[in-house]
């Protein structure tokens, strides 16, 4: 299972920055040509319609999209930790969220909360505020809740 993950993962990540290389690789050659033509309002224009968030929402939704292919139950057993009323339910169109996402990192391996932090662009002290209140919702001992993640099986 964990070589799976593994390749999985990897072929996503290489996937996910090959994209964005060439997105910023067009970019820079866009940026170059304007530059040498001297079209500094067109430069202007590029530089202010760069969409950040979109970009990191397009990032979530591709590690939302690679996760649930290898914890297709992923949800289903998260949820199980919590009584129905408790239960984490996604918006439509939603295949994680937040909450689900910081668990998601932790099931990948990812036990750091600096870098989930970084990952998801927020701050420490909001992961930490997250996984408290969820695992506060848990009939699941604190101490015992990411093992639990952390058994949660892939496909």
């Amino acid at each position: 299972e964990a070589n799976k993950i593994k390749e999985e993962y990897i072929g996503y990540f290489f996937n996910v920055n090959s994209e964005f290389f060439d997105k910023i690789e067009r970019f820079k050659k866009s940026l170059e040509q304007k530059v040498n033509d001297r079209k500094l309002e067109e430069i202007k224009f590029l530089v202010n319609n760069i969409n950040l968030r979109l970009e990191k929402e397009y990032l979530l939704q591709n590690f939302d999209r690679v996760f649930l292919k290898l914890f297709p139950n992923f949800v289903a057993e998260f949820n199980a930790f919590f009584s129905p009323e408790n239960q984490i339910e996604l918006k439509e169109g939603e295949l994680l969220n937040t909450d689900l996402r910081i668990f998601a990192l932790i099931r990948m391996g990812i036990h750091d909360n600096e870098k989930i932090a970084r990952i998801l662009q927020y701050s420490v002290h909001t992961i930490n505020t997250y996984k408290t209140k969820i695992k506060n919702r848990s009939f699941v001992s604190n101490e015992e809740f990411e093992k639990k993640i952390m058994q949660i099986k892939g496909e």
